[in-house]
């Protein structure tokens, strides 16, 4: 070998087992992984599953949206089937916050800019616990905003659907698109 280590080398030596990444080659919208797709898998293999990303926007003020499908194509637009609780820090100011009924999981908790150096990087670890059904998740995600400002998000939701999930895209709001280069990865994570 040429004794370079890569991420995803690295990644597969412990608990994590790369299972797809995403990089756009151009600007575009979702990014997202479906059973139904080529090399993507939510089955019993894993019971959580990771997926770590940096994207930037092709227009100011976005956040992505989260939204998953039961059966690894369609995906759940049902009002009142995601919900979120959140902590963030922004401006020296803590905010806590819930979402009682939505159509989708927000990451952001508040939007991000696209000048020089404004990006979203996030790592959201899904539970998707084929026996205990209601999935679960768990965001940790770091902004760089509009105004300069930074914010650091950790935000738990639950999907109020009793079946394991099958696929989750990841898409920014207002019909706008990720930025060329914008990256997400899945993982599958060992018990």
């Amino acid at each position: 070998g040429t004794g370079v280590t890569t991420s995803a080398d690295l990644a597969n030596t412990g608990n994590l087992v790369l299972i797809k990444t995403i990089t756009l080659s151009s600007n575009t919208k979702p990014i997202q992984f479906l059973n139904s797709d080529a090399d993507v898998t939510f089955d019993s293999t894993y019971q959580t599953y990771k997926f770590i990303g940096n994207v930037k926007y092709e227009n100011d003020s976005r956040v992505t949206y989260v939204r998953v499908s039961t059966d690894g194509t369609n995906l759940d637009t049902t009002s009142g089937n995601y919900r979120m609780d959140q902590i963030s820090g922004k401006d020296a100011a803590i905010n806590v916050t819930n979402d009682g009924s939505s159509s989708v999981f927000q990451l952001e908790g508040s939007t991000t800019g696209n000048a020089t150096g404004e990006y979203m990087s996030f790592e959201l670890t899904l539970f998707n616990n084929t026996t205990f059904n209601y999935p679960r998740f768990i965001c940790h995600l770091f902004t760089r905003r509009t105004d300069g400002d930074s914010e650091l998000v950790y935000r738990t939701g639950r999907y109020l659907v009793n079946s394991p999930i099958q696929g989750i895209s990841f898409f920014p709001n207002s019909s706008n698109n990720y930025n060329t280069g914008a990256t997400i990865s899945m993982y599958g994570v060992k018990s």
